[in-house]
């Protein structure tokens, strides 16, 4: 004390976050030397064209339309429902920013389904999309996946009505393009379609739509893929429902259905999610109503599965490139954080997860497509793929919400920070995608019955020898008697103590076959890093 008061010393910190955030912002998702190295196997053009195209189309990716995936994110910008307009007319409308209807424009204006694309841009593009994770964009790009195959699959037989559906949603009418969505889910069966209620009237050419469905969407999609049983029969048909008819969407009119609700997520949340009551919409048929489940999971269920691979593997991805650029740049306890063995390893096993999932995803995209456009193919291969597909979807999924749980860590305490990084945002993303399309158990549960109904032509040891051509054949018979012996119990049976413990070793068996396939597919590309040494650099 001098005069009756106290001395302030203050103390100045300097420290900032700046260099970090510069190179984070600066970091093109095509400026990976990984993934270029990837892409020039899947390239089907001129590498020099194809290179620059990507690097301006992943800009757009990793510039704006990130900064707007960040701002939808925010709680006060998700997607609300309005009921009616100003003069008590029930509209139903998804009211969200005019960013995201913006962003949703320019992606979908990118024609990813139109004939003109190529196989391997189309797949590097869906790639480069979810490296942002926001799946009010992804979300309905996979539907419409799924509704153009769907509609291809019978192309020579559509209707009017449906040769439009299938212009609009590949090639664009007047510039606009359309989104697709596919609503399956009831309140009784959640996975399980074939225990459908949702009522299909014959009306002339068309059907008319009656009941709930409980889970859907995308509802300001354009049309909608969706499961229902056919009137006085058995049979779980599949139809297009247009959400507004000729005319009707400037007037906010929907096509004789309402919009119950959203649903509060715990992720996906710039994604609406709905319920709907169908009061005699028109809905348009589809191949043959016998058949509808099997055109659902086969076709359109598929398609998202396989697309839920991409995502997984580029949230993986995104999360590795930016845990590692921090962990260079971030110094505590004298040392760079990539400087601690314990950090070291995690990020190590961040990015072999990343690079293991990335070509994965991309090797299984490219059989699909395989065996569905080539008539000669095997009945094996077309086996393998399908079950490939299932096993993604399980594993891969699973692994992305551990590898961003892990990348979240490596932050510290600013890892649970939402607008420090968008890491926590897409790991919430990544716990949904587990759920998308079958959960866990379910496709578990599928992977047994397929095996166990086809093993009188093709032996799970002939399946596991396929999967693991180039490993041992010491590897080879462990796992494929490992599989064989499981396959003895019912793993379909009533629970009991022997079938619960075999489903646990069911699920590590198969974990560890995949794995291993995923290990030697990554085996074919040599070490290249996910981030370019320049930007290691900086921090030296």
């Amino acid at each position: 004390m001098e005069g009756g008061l106290a001395l302030v010393t203050k103390t100045k910190n300097t420290y900032s976050f700046d260099s970090f955030l510069s190179q984070r912002e600066q970091l093109n998702d095509f400026d990976n030397p990984f993934l270029v190295e990837l892409s020039k196997r899947y390239c089907d053009q001129d590498w020099a064209t194809f290179n620059q195209e990507m690097k301006a189309f992943s800009a757009k990716v990793s510039g704006r339309w990130r900064s707007i995936s960040n701002e939808m994110a925010r709680v006060e910008n998700h997607p609300r429902l309005r009921h009616y307009d100003a003069h008590n007319h029930r509209i139903d409308q998804i009211v969200r920013t005019s960013d995201q209807e913006m962003m949703e424009k320019e992606i979908f204006s990118e024609a990813l389904f139109s004939s003109q694309i190529s196989q391997g841009e189309h797949a590097i593009k869906r790639y480069l999309i979810h490296t942002n994770g926001e799946a009010g964009v992804a979300c309905p790009m996979a539907c419409t996946d799924g509704l153009v195959a769907l509609l291809e699959k019978f192309q020579d037989t559509l209707s009017p009505p449906l040769q439009k559906v299938l212009q609009h949603s590949k090639e664009g009418i007047d510039g606009e393009f359309a989104l697709g969505a596919q609503f399956m889910s009831e309140i009784q069966g959640g996975s399980n379609i074939p225990a459908n209620v949702l009522e299909a009237i014959p009306e002339k050419e068309h059907y008319k739509l009656y009941g709930n469905k409980f889970f859907c969407s995308v509802p300001q999609a354009d049309y909608s893929v969706v499961t229902a049983r056919v009137q006085g029969t058995d049979h779980v048909g599949v139809f297009i429902v247009p959400t507004w008819l000729e005319g009707d969407k400037e007037k906010e009119r929907r096509n004789g259905h309402e919009v119950n609700r959203l649903k509060w997520k715990l992720g996906t949340c710039e994604l609406p999610s709905s319920e709907i009551n169908y009061q005699g919409a028109i809905a348009y048929p589809i191949g043959p109503l016998e058949k509808g489940t099997a055109l659902a999971v086969g076709i359109v269920l598929t398609r998202s599965r396989i697309d839920i691979g991409f995502a997984t593997a580029a949230h993986m991805m995104r999360a590795a490139r930016e845990a590692s650029l921090y962990a260079r740049f971030r110094e505590v306890f004298g040392r760079k954080i990539d400087e601690f063995p314990m950090a070291k390893a995690q990020i190590d096993t961040l990015v072999n997860a990343a690079k293991r999932s990335t070509a994965t995803a991309f090797k299984i995209y490219q059989d699909y497509h395989h065996v569905e456009e080539t008539a000669n193919v095997s009945e094996q291969k077309r086996f393998d793929v399908r079950e490939l597909i299932l096993l993604q979807k399980v594993f891969s999924s699973k692994e992305a919400v551990d590898s961003l749980r892990t990348a979240i860590s490596i932050f510290g305490g600013h890892g649970a920070i939402e607008d420090f990084s968008s890491i926590p945002r897409i790991f919430r993303d990544a716990m949904v995608n587990e759920l998308w399309e079958g959960p866990r158990n379910v496709l578990l549960a599928q992977v047994y019955r397929d095996l166990k109904q086809n093993a009188y032509w093709y032996p799970p040891e002939d399946f596991v020898a396929s999967l693991l051509n180039g490993y041992d054949d010491k590897t080879i018979h462990s796992y494929g008697t490992r599989l064989k012996k499981l396959m003895k119990t019912n793993l379909y049976d009533t629970p009991n103590e022997e079938n619960i413990v075999a489903a646990r070793q069911w699920e590590q068996v198969l974990g560890d076959i995949f794995y291993l396939y995923q290990q030697q597919e990554l085996k074919s590309y040599p070490d290249f890093a996910i981030l370019p040494q320049e930007v290691y650099d900086t921090f030296l």
